[in-house]
């Protein structure tokens, strides 16, 4: 497996970050025209570029809905060019419990859904929602008009105010598109969780950069305080981690695209250390800021925020933990079974 980024990848991650400096306004419709949701087939985005492209999203803290417009594309869906938020979540359950409370009826040859889930990202900024229901044969991802009837999208207080959050009520809300069944939900829920973390770790890089730009700058006791051996050896472990975290994400990419049979157990560890790995170097660059990283002003908070949001969506480490836990369980025991939702999954084709 070939890890290095070829010409085109590294073309693609600089014209992403090239044009999210110069965009302050229309970013989603930059993107889109960028061909950011041009997912899959011969010529489309693979995971592995799909994650250069989240890395760049986080490391400017873009207020796009590009984790479920990408996600879901990469599941199998064909929407055009709209954007799409996933509704995954109930209320009171975590990523490993199935959509008991959410349900898809069959209507006149057609379907509907009703229910409710919570911490949809982006709801009202979408065109359509991914809704992952109970259906007589098993859980199905089905997607719906985001402004249809029967759809009520409520606010919800955000930790990150760039990745607005949404309670979404859905009564007898009528389906757009096929019903894709459990291997897509395994897809989206295996891909989600990788650009998550793949923004975590752009995220996390942007504060390492201005970490130790500060530290190049800021003066005390009359010298730099990056000459100081305590803080070295702290912007040391700091790069390690991002450099570790990056390495793991691009490992599962490229094993994603190569439909490798460890690529849902190499995305589970690496959501796993970004998600510990992320927050620790954010916090140990907001200990090189010193006193002014905790003021409004700066950016450092809205960084670690963006990355505690990330670390949570599609199971945080210790999720990912016991699902590498339960995985090689069943190795060693064959005859265990494997909870089919909140598990690491087989490789879907």
């Amino acid at each position: 497996m070939d890890l290095e980024l070829n010409d085109e990848q590294r073309w693609l991650s600089e014209a992403v970050d090239t044009l999210l400096a110069r965009e302050q306004e229309n970013v989603w419709a930059r993107l889109v025209e960028f061909g950011a949701l041009s997912v899959g087939g011969d010529e489309g985005l693979g995971a592995v570029e799909l994650c250069l492209i989240s890395r760049a999203l986080g490391a400017h803290l873009a207020p796009v809905p590009y984790i479920g417009s990408a996600a879901v594309r990469f599941a199998g869906a064909d929407l055009g060019d709209d954007a799409v938020a996933i509704a995954a979540l109930e209320p009171g359950a975590s990523w490993a419990a199935p959509p008991a409370g959410t349900a898809l009826e069959p209507v006149n040859g057609g379907h509907v859904i009703s229910g409710r889930k919570t911490a949809v990202e982006h709801a009202d900024a979408v065109e359509r929602l991914a809704v992952i229901a109970a259906a007589s044969h098993g859980p199905v991802l089905a997607v719906v008009d985001a402004g249809a009837p029967g759809v009520a999208r409520l606010p919800q207080p955000a930790f990150d105010p760039t990745a607005p959050m949404y309670a979404v009520e859905l009564e007898d809300v009528p389906v757009l598109s096929a019903v894709l069944g459990g291997d897509a939900i395994r897809r989206l829920e295996t891909i989600g969780a990788l650009l998550a973390a793949a923004e975590a770790v752009g995220a996390a890089g942007r504060m390492l950069d201005d970490a130790c730009a500060y530290a190049s700058e800021r003066r005390q006791f009359g010298r730099r305080i990056a000459s100081f051996q305590a803080l070295r050896h702290l912007l040391a472990d700091m790069y390690v981690r991002h450099a570790s975290s990056w390495s793991s994400v691009l490992y599962a990419a490229a094993a994603l695209d190569e439909d490798a049979d460890e690529a849902p157990r190499a995305v589970s560890v690496a959501k796993a250390y970004v998600s510990r790995a992320a927050r620790e170097v954010a916090h140990d660059a907001i200990q090189v800021f010193g006193g002014i990283a905790v003021t409004a002003e700066h950016p450092a908070h809205r960084y670690l925020r963006r990355i505690i949001v990330r670390e949570r969506q599609f199971g945080d480490a210790a999720h990912h933990e016991r699902a590498l836990g339960r995985a090689l369980a069943a190795a060693a025991v064959p005859e265990r079974a494997v909870p089919t939702r909140g598990a690491v999954h087989e490789p879907v084709s």
